[in-house]
């Protein structure tokens, strides 16, 4: 646990050798925990964690999902257990794929399963399942720009920044200057503890991406928060924002030039993967990029830059080329 200002803790534990790191804010009157890591991280790190900065789970006023991720969500049932009377909240175009692990598989997983036989199977879907947690209803939802008063002193906002999920939040506390953004931004790739690239950047919608790195680039801010990779301070966040906005410029350009040919998404997953960045290069690893390359085609299909064609497979998989 780590204190980043007065009353803003940072809840350290980890997820698959990378950086776990979730906001906890105490103040006087209200409290608010962003994220509930995987199904057992509550009892795991965030419970002890919050009791070492002097909190105590049964006066925690707010849960806020930041975004349907199992490492975001996974632990909702077992942290309101130990916090009943919180609250527990998500962006509002997320409530569904927030409720619970099922519909989390469903809506975000399995979303590419069909179409593009892109699946997790054998260990890695057990781990998947398991770690997703049980289902816990969403009290209520955030669309941005609601103002949650902690202290008489300090109000936070909540702000809607879309991208890897559409209904994103992080929350922007003015007084110290201070964005926690969760998995807002993903520079060019998730880091791990060794300072190595271990996960491709997984960003959905392209166009929200681009104007969230606009956004939060002008934000009065001097600290930035994410739960994947080191803080950024001052000029770093600029940096930040702009290695993000240069791996989405560089994906376009390779996904374009790809496409001279009809390509798979599978295909296109596996072929770019060596070519975006250093994580470790099996073809899980790089199917990991499904959600961002399907974001660049789907952006591509509705500006009519490419077309859709349906191989006659069974199952069928669907191949892109240029129009």
């Amino acid at each position: 646990m780590k204190t980043l200002f007065e009353g803003v803790h940072m809840l350290e534990g980890e997820i698959n050798g990378r950086f776990l790191q979730l906001i906890y804010l105490r103040g006087e009157t209200a409290s608010v925990l962003l994220d509930t890591g995987c199904t057992n991280d509550p009892d795991k790190f965030i419970v002890p964690q919050m009791r070492e900065a002097g909190g105590d789970p049964a006066t925690l006023t707010w849960i806020i999902d930041t975004h349907p991720d199992l490492d975001h969500t996974g632990g909702n049932h077992v942290m309101k257990q130990n916090a009943p009377a919180a609250m527990l909240a998500c962006g509002d175009p997320d409530r569904e794929a927030c409720a619970s692990g099922a519909n989390l598989l469903r809506l975000r997983y399995e979303t590419f399963h069909a179409d593009h036989q892109i699946y997790y199977t054998g260990d890695t879907l057990a781990w998947v399942k398991a770690e997703s947690g049980t289902a816990e209803p969403i009290a209520l939802t955030f669309v941005g720009g609601e103002h949650l008063r902690l202290s008489d002193d300090w109000v936070v906002e909540v702000l809607s920044v879309p991208g890897h999920a559409k209904g994103h939040l992080a929350i922007l506390d003015e007084k110290n200057k201070a964005l926690y953004a969760a998995d807002a931004l993903h520079g060019s790739a998730c880091i791990g503890f060794d300072g190595t690239a271990k996960l491709c950047p997984t960003y959905w919608h392209v166009d929200d991406y681009l104007n969230t790195i606009r956004f939060i680039e002008h934000l009065p801010i001097i600290t930035y928060v994410g739960c994947h990779w080191p803080i950024k301070r001052g000029t770093e966040i600029a940096e930040f924002c702009d290695e993000s906005r240069r791996f989405v410029t560089r994906t376009d350009t390779l996904l374009l030039d790809l496409l001279k040919q009809p390509q798979s998404l599978r295909d296109i997953c596996l072929t770019l993967g060596p070519q975006l960045g250093d994580w470790d290069h099996t073809p899980a690893m790089d199917l990991e990029l499904v959600s961002a390359l399907y974001g660049h085609v789907a952006r591509l299909l509705d500006r009519w830059i490419i077309v859709e064609h349906v191989r006659q497979t069974n199952p069928r998989i669907l191949e892109y080329v240029r129009s």
